[in-house]
């Protein structure tokens, strides 16, 4: 070690795309950045510190993460405030030191174990005289106490070039100690040949990366981080637990106005899931749902998430959001990026939408807004499809079937869907055909419901200018539908 004065001499063969090579753009068969992380990736030189994607989107300790070939980044965005800290790097060398001792570091010689000896605490060099917490310049690099909080404690030196590595804002963001870790190792020199030509590095091992100095390579890549990320999907039984797109509305990266539908196919029927959307800026707002039995026997969450209880709510601007449905233990269940457009941006625009109140002799308005689009006939009878507000002043209800009614409708079909659709809206000469989904036949009878799901649907299209009449199918059909 760096105290000892001592070297390691170790013949380390490098492989093609090992720690020692520099990144060739080559066309390469791997899974895409995933598309929460892909602005971080390309804003902070993506291929350089984390390299190409190994792995699709997964679920480790609870957090959504995917494995590159030089780490596994994770999404925090839940947790914290400072965007700066939305994302973090997985504790690889620690991981590894532990689940995977005799496996080779990134195609060397040395081994993870080798790691883990250089970790331990007798040989950490003691704290400066006066120390007092931080880091200090020592004659070789800087001390770095072996605490998380950086206070007075045994550590090790980081040779300057390392240094001023990690403490590249373009490159670590969040700072060193959140995006590097500790060092957990002194610096140690590794002998290895590269193209059949001796060379010296040096190697350190910290929390999140592994780090080796050349010399000889070109100045801009004299420091790299080793391909642990590698080293960790080859030895993980199980690379993270996949999570599957299991969101199918809204679509990865949709615009989206409050408040948001919610269609997902994930956990068993009776568990209970919070939904959580987070702004870019660190604005949240969360829902608890119980998750119906779909069609297939699966859990199904099909819900509105929406500010609930609050007669002036966040109007958090325009910007990137992140839906995610954990379980009551906290795990991942599934996660989809979105854009959420503010009630003021000039892409969105206000519809009215016509829903049932107990004790009022007609249907009452509600006004929404909703993404700007040339169909706004169709987007607002898709609106009125999602259902009223969970909880308003009013007491806004809905005669059309909701998805427990759909799902639990004695004379359901084998081919239904969870929830009424609507199929088309057709404008002629004035007149609109609403044509909805067989699933609308849950309503289950009744003289005064179908009058009012005739009224919702009337009123919600009469508000358009171009409607004069309007006119309900279903599955095409315009005759004997919606019999009381």
């Amino acid at each position: 070690m760096v105290r000892q004065q001592r070297r390691w001499h170790v013949l380390v063969i490098i492989l093609l795309g090992s720690l020692l090579m520099l990144p060739v753009m080559t066309a390469r068969a791997t899974p895409a950045v995933d598309a929460r992380f892909f602005d971080y990736y390309h804003q902070h030189q993506g291929i350089r510190i984390l390299g190409y994607p190994l792995t699709e989107l997964v679920e480790v300790n609870g957090y959504a993460a995917q494995y590159f070939e030089k780490g596994r980044i994770e999404d925090h965005r839940h947790e914290v405030t400072d965007p700066r800290w939305a994302f973090m790097y997985g504790r690889l060398s620690a991981e590894l030191m532990e689940r995977d001792p005799q496996g080779m570091v990134n195609n060397t010689s040395i081994t993870y174990a080798d790691l883990a000896y250089a970790h331990r605490a007798e040989l950490r060099i003691p704290a400066p005289t006066g120390f007092r917490g931080g880091t200090t310049p020592s004659r070789s690099g800087m001390f770095v106490p072996y605490d998380a909080q950086l206070r007075p404690a045994s550590g090790y030196i980081v040779p300057l070039y390392f240094w001023t590595y990690i403490n590249r804002n373009d490159l670590f963001p969040g700072g060193w100690l959140h995006d590097v870790g500790l060092p957990m190792t002194d610096a140690f020199q590794v002998e290895t040949y590269k193209n059949g030509e001796r060379r010296d590095i040096t190697m350190q091992a910290f929390e999140r990366a592994v780090l080796t100095y050349d010399p000889r390579n070109p100045r801009e890549w004299q420091v790299e981080r080793g391909n642990i990320g590698a080293d960790a999907v080859r030895t993980s039984p199980t690379n993270g637990q996949p999570i599957i797109s299991s969101i199918e509305i809204p679509r990865p990266n949709e615009q989206v106005t409050l408040p948001i539908h919610l269609l997902a196919r994930l956990g068993t029927p009776g568990e209970q899931v919070v939904a959580t959307l987070r702004w870019q800026d660190g604005t949240e707002v969360s829902n608890t749902y119980t998750l119906l039995a779909g069609e297939d026997g699966r859990g199904l969450l099909i819900d509105n998430l929406d500010w609930v209880n609050l007669l002036q709510p966040p109007q958090p601007a325009t910007q990137p959001a992140t839906i995610t449905i954990r379980n009551t233990a906290g795990v991942v269940l599934a996660q989809q990026s979105v854009v959420v457009l503010s009630a003021d941006d000039p892409n969105t625009q206000e519809i009215t939408l016509y829903w049932t109140v107990s004790g009022a002799p007609t249907v009452q308005p509600q006004q929404r807004r909703i993404v700007r689009t040339e169909r706004v006939g169709t987007a607002a009878l898709e609106e009125l499809l999602w259902g009223p507000p969970a909880i308003s002043q009013v007491g806004y209800g809905t005669a059309l079937p909701t998805p427990i009614e759909v799902l639990s409708y004695s004379g359901r079909q084998p081919d239904w869907g969870p929830r009424v659709r609507l199929l088309r809206l057709t404008i002629e000469n004035g007149i609109a055909t609403a044509d909805f989904s067989r699933e609308i036949q849950a309503y289950g009878g009744g003289s005064a419901r179908v009058q009012a799901i005739r009224d919702q649907v009337t009123q919600t299209l009469l508000q358009f200018p171009t409607i004069t009449e309007v006119r309900i199918a279903v599955d095409g059909q315009t005759e004997g539908v919606l019999q009381p």
